[in-house]
């Protein structure tokens, strides 16, 4: 019983307390004894054998009656398939800024020295992992700054579609920049072939300038805003991604305001800087809690006008939490690194992911040897693919596992020493969130003219 505890979770909700079961993913009413009782079991502030037998069974009774009656059917939301489809490609390792917090290294070097890939290194990429043995591929351009390097994005993207297209396989181009490295051509350019740009843009010209400064004389922030309003003339599809640190502290609505009247459909991606707690642009504990407590307010925000507007605004915690519960999905890992997922550094060497590029333990193969793949890929695939939160020492007792799939493996290895384990801020966030989240979500669904609004942008929204 113990274990069956583990999964369950009580919302506060206006309309009483409601309970959550992680892995079905079911909500059902509680009466607030039993709440009360299974709170502070939740929070460690009683133990379930001190409570008298009787109250013991009581709770058991009314947790596996909440229980669904057939085996879950929900869906890995990262997929079944073990084939490579998906991969980044840093045609550029090179950058014209230097962003103070940057994981490459500061120019996007990652930790190898200044580099653009050639085009020996990008035909054996399409040669050996560009087969006629899938249906599809989706190819994320990255760097650096990979417009840098835009010669060789055209003839890979030319290369790629010239084996495809004759077959029927259909390959997506998406590509993340800083909006800083644009033309008309390039705008041309990105109209016709890429799928998806991600812009990078940290919020209001002082905030973006102070932690996104350029190598010359020229405002970041400036020249990625005129960059977003040709790719809005345009009707080019496109996200923001904002980084969160110190300087975000008690600005971030209007970060948040701020760069959700430029971005496009997309929305706005909003991440905490990935630095040692002691960096300039690291968190104290107070202000990563109320930095939390934004986050929270933003989302919520966002999930209450999907019932409430006829403009609802969704970003990536409101999107994924309906894919979740409304596609009756699950996330049994935090991505698919190494197990769809390869990057291709500038060199040719091949990493589980973007995240991974220049850690050199972490090195699976390189497209210019004769077999790509290494030993070591084996390993890691055969690693990150047996450990899912289910089987995650660090995450099977969350109830929020299926809902998060664990922290970012590059992230939990460098604050933690170990890929599998979540750093405690990171789980604090995803559980405050959510937390939230789903309180609101039984709030609208128990509400039929709310519901059905909210029904219907989702609908909309997804198809």
């Amino acid at each position: 019983m113990e274990k069956l505890l583990k999964e369950f979770h009580v919302l506060g909700t206006r309309i009483g307390p409601v309970g959550f079961h992680g892995p079905s993913a079911k909500f059902f009413e509680l009466s607030p004894d039993i709440a009360a009782t299974v709170l502070s079991l939740e929070k460690d502030e009683q133990s379930w054998y001190a409570l008298p037998p009787m109250e013991r069974e009581r709770i058991a009774l009314a947790l596996q009656a909440a229980l669904p009656d057939e085996p879950d059917s929900r869906t890995n939301l990262l997929g079944e398939s073990s084939r490579l489809t998906g991969f980044y490609l840093f045609v550029s390792q090179e950058c014209n800024l230097a962003c103070s917090y940057c994981y490459g290294d500061g120019g996007g070097e990652y930790r190898k020295g200044k580099m653009i890939m050639d085009e020996r290194t990008a035909d054996n990429f399409i040669d050996k992992f560009i087969t006629d043995q899938n249906p599809g591929y989706l190819i994320n351009f990255f760097g650096g700054e990979p417009l840098l390097n835009l010669p060789l994005i055209q003839k890979i993207i030319d290369r790629v579609r010239a084996k495809t297209e004759p077959l029927g396989i259909r390959t997506v181009f998406n590509m993340t920049t800083n909006g800083t490295v644009w033309s008309s051509k390039i705008a041309d350019f990105v109209s016709k072939n890429i799928d998806t740009l991600t812009v990078s843009l940290d919020g209001p010209k002082d905030i973006n300038d102070a932690q996104r400064p350029a190598c010359g004389n020229f405002s970041a922030y400036d020249k990625t805003v005129r960059t977003i309003g040709d790719l809005q003339k345009q009707g080019s599809r496109y996200t923001i991604r904002t980084i969160m640190t110190k300087n975000s502290f008690g600005r971030l609505k209007e970060i948040y305001s701020h760069n959700s009247e430029l971005a496009g459909k997309g929305g706005v991606g909003l991440s905490t800087v990935d630095v040692d707690d002691n960096h300039a642009l690291g968190f104290t504990d107070h202000e990563h809690q109320t930095l939390v407590d934004e986050i929270v307010e933003i989302n919520s925000e966002s999930l209450r006008s999907l019932a409430d507007s006829a403009n609802p605004q969704f970003n990536e915690y409101t999107s994924e939490l309906c894919k979740l519960l409304f596609g009756r999905q699950y996330r049994p890992r935090p991505c698919n690194a190494g197990q769809t997922v390869l990057a291709v550094a500038a060199d040719g060497e091949l990493y589980p992911c973007h995240r991974f590029v220049g850690y050199q333990e972490f090195c699976v193969g390189n497209v210019n040897d004769d077999q790509p793949l290494n030993a070591n890929y084996s390993e890691l695939c055969r690693s990150f693919k047996e450990t899912s939160v289910d089987k995650n020492p660090h995450c099977s007792g969350c109830w929020a596992k299926q809902l998060c799939g664990g922290s970012c493996y590059v992230i939990s290895h460098l604050r933690e020493g170990d890929v599998f384990k979540p750093p405690a801020r990171y789980c604090h966030l995803k559980k405050t969130v959510y937390d939230r989240l789903l309180s609101e979500f039984a709030e609208i669904m128990a509400d039929p003219a709310r519901k059905t609004r909210f029904v219907d942008n989702v609908t909309s929204y997804f198809h």
